[in-house]
């Protein structure tokens, strides 16, 4: 049977057949059934009726296969897609930094070490050029830092702030140089009745990060934290970098490696 339908692909027949092939396998299919039924009819171990329920079970089975198949495959694509949308999942139910449940596969292949981390001090001195989030009132200006599986951390309100502000605040983040992934998030936002208003934003990478990194002078006997408001030296100006925010104004930062 297969070799009667593999006739109009051979020499002679293909120069033929090759433009006829709507007409020709349907007449190859006529007689290949003829000759199954003949063959049939000839032989007394099986019957019409023995090939046709061997085929109905075939297929059954093939669908009850197929359908497991699918079940299987959609229970993957499920889960992978809870997997993606986990962290949504869990701030949609009130859970807070939710990264830090699951990880990632560096902490799955370092047995969650804390080797990698190291604590990094980020000084915040002030903001510049903030653009207004109400028309009829100035800026309540907070400043809000992410990292990884840092909390987030917010430096107190400075109320009708406007345009500038002088935090003069520090923060403390376990830092990890090699982290590809997640990035520094600093947010300046203006406190609302119910909530805050993203007014501008600034995004570092780990290289970044660890570019501006650098050793403080004297880091055993300096007050770590609220302290270092009344040491001078800290808060010196030529300390501090300037960067752009997006989309506008200018915050001046200061990264130390608190060892």
């Amino acid at each position: 049977m297969i070799m009667l339908w593999a006739v109009p692909f051979l020499r002679p027949f293909r120069y033929c057949c090759e433009t006829r092939l709507h007409k020709v396998y349907p007449v190859i299919t006529v007689v290949n059934f003829i000759l199954l039924g003949l063959t049939l009819h000839s032989l007394k171990s099986i019957t019409f009726n023995d090939l046709f329920f061997a085929l109905v079970t075939g297929f059954e089975e093939a669908v009850e296969k197929t359908e497991q198949l699918l079940l299987g495959v959609a229970a993957l694509v499920a889960i992978c897609v809870v997997w993606k949308f986990k962290d949504r999942v869990f701030e949609v139910l009130g859970v807070e930094n939710a990264a830090s449940l699951f990880g990632d596969f560096r902490d799955w292949a370092t047995c969650w070490s804390m080797k990698r981390f190291h604590p990094v001090e980020l000084f915040i001195w002030k903001v510049e050029g903030l653009p207004s989030a109400r028309l009829h009132s100035l800026n309540d200006v907070f400043c809000e830092v992410s990292l990884g599986y840092n909390v987030a951390m917010k430096t107190r309100v400075h109320h009708r702030a406007g345009h500038s502000c002088v935090f003069k605040e520090t923060l403390q983040l376990n830092f990890d140089p090699y982290d590809t992934e997640h990035r520094l998030t600093i947010s300046i936002k203006s406190q609302e009745v119910v909530g805050a208003a993203d007014i501008v934003q600034l995004q570092l990478g780990a290289e970044q990060v660890r570019r501006l990194e650098e050793r403080m002078e004297g880091a055993a006997s300096r007050t770590i934290g609220w302290g270092s408001k009344a040491d001078p030296a800290v808060w010196a100006p030529s300390n501090f970098q300037c960067m752009d925010l997006v989309p506008a104004g200018k915050i001046y930062l200061r990264f130390v490696k608190a060892d």
